[in-house]
């Protein structure tokens, strides 16, 4: 048996980076004190610097839970790394004032920590709530562990389809600051725009991950999550190009370069995945759709499309037919977002 604990410390240090949803919030540390597994801390880090943030205020009161105010806005990035700064646990992961955890989380990911000899970080896939829906706790089996590489765990990911959010893996708080160096801020955007993609990226450094394919994560789509506001698109034009950018950088690292163009290619995906999403969004906020406003939107996409096609010639990336043909591929799907988005939007006008 692998001994877990370190000089009385917690197992698991958890970092909610919150701003004034009070309510939200609540149910976020509820979904924590749930846990089965109960020697974890909570550091919360509260960014909005006109009240001061006390378990009383919003009437939770638990010694695992620390409030940290932070006399200035550090926004979403600095807020992050500020919390895994002040981490005292074996092992770091960040969730937001708007996500939950299945009660039995914390305690899977112990056990399966400690029986693999506590590699530097899991994973465990997520699922996501609607508008409207209400979070039901579930009790999730567990379910078969994959052992992977970095680099193994890099050639997993789909934006198509995919499974995890890297701020929501249990890192190793030693390793996540030496060798992934917490998260990088890519736009000067109050949320940390494409962060996670970047520390997906750099996650490909450690030398084993396991991973868990059980949605204990729990994302909530609502009116003021970030992903539904369409607004900043500017400050993702601008951020796509330094995730490419700083992306390319770590891709060139020996243990990877073997797939430094399919790696590249896919955070290029990533990202004409995510503008599709906004550009549509855009137009399904002012009421506008039709022919000539889907024509307008596959135009402006098409636009940031060449610009992200030269970005990756521009850092290394293969040119060729086959080249041309997986960028083609990518361009008919973000299309076909395009149009799925604005016809739900006409449907769903009134």
């Amino acid at each position: 048996m692998v001994e877990d604990e370190t000089g009385g410390k917690p197992f698991v240090s958890i970092g909610v980076t919150t701003y004034n949803r009070h309510d939200l919030l609540c149910q976020t540390l509820h979904s924590i004190l749930a846990q089965t597994y109960t020697n974890f801390e909570v550091i919360v880090g509260n960014d909005y610097t006109e009240e001061t943030l006390t378990g009383e205020l919003i009437g939770i009161t638990d010694p695992r839970i620390r409030f940290v105010n932070h006399p200035q806005n550090l926004r979403e990035v600095g807020n992050m790394n500020k919390l895994l700064e002040l981490a005292q646990g074996h092992y770091f992961t960040w969730l937001f004032d708007d996500d939950l955890y299945e009660p039995d989380f914390l305690q899977t990911a112990h056990d399966c920590l400690v029986e693999k000899g506590l590699p530097p970080a899991f994973f465990p896939s997520f699922r996501m709530i609607l508008p409207g829906e209400k979070f039901k706790p579930k009790s999730i089996s567990r379910r078969p562990i994959t052992e992977l590489t970095g680099p193994e765990f890099l050639r997993m990911y789909s934006p198509r389809r995919p499974k995890i959010v890297s701020t929501c893996g249990l890192f190793k708080t030693s390793a996540l600051k030496e060798t992934i160096g917490g998260v990088e801020e890519l736009s000067p955007s109050a949320i940390g725009v494409y962060c996670e993609y970047l520390l997906l990226v750099r996650c490909a450094l450690l030398d084993r991950i396991i991973f868990m394919d059980a949605p204990f994560v729990i994302f909530r789509i609502h009116s003021s999550c970030w992903s539904e506001n369409p607004m900043e698109l500017d400050k993702y034009l601008s951020a796509g190009k330094e995730l490419i950018l700083r992306s390319a950088l770590i891709l060139r690292h020996p243990t990877l370069f073997p797939d430094f163009d399919a790696n590249l290619r896919m955070i290029c995906e990533q990202h004409l995945v995510t503008v599709a999403h906004r550009f549509a969004k855009i137009n399904i906020t002012r009421k506008q759709f039709g022919i000539g406003t889907c024509f307008q939107t596959i135009l402006k996409y098409r636009q940031e499309a060449n610009q992200t096609l030269k970005a990756f010639y521009d850092q290394g990336g293969k040119t060729g037919f086959r080249v041309k043909l997986a960028f083609a591929n990518i361009d008919v799907y973000c299309y076909y977002i395009i149009l799925m988005n604005l016809a739900s939007g006409f449907y769903r006008r009134k």
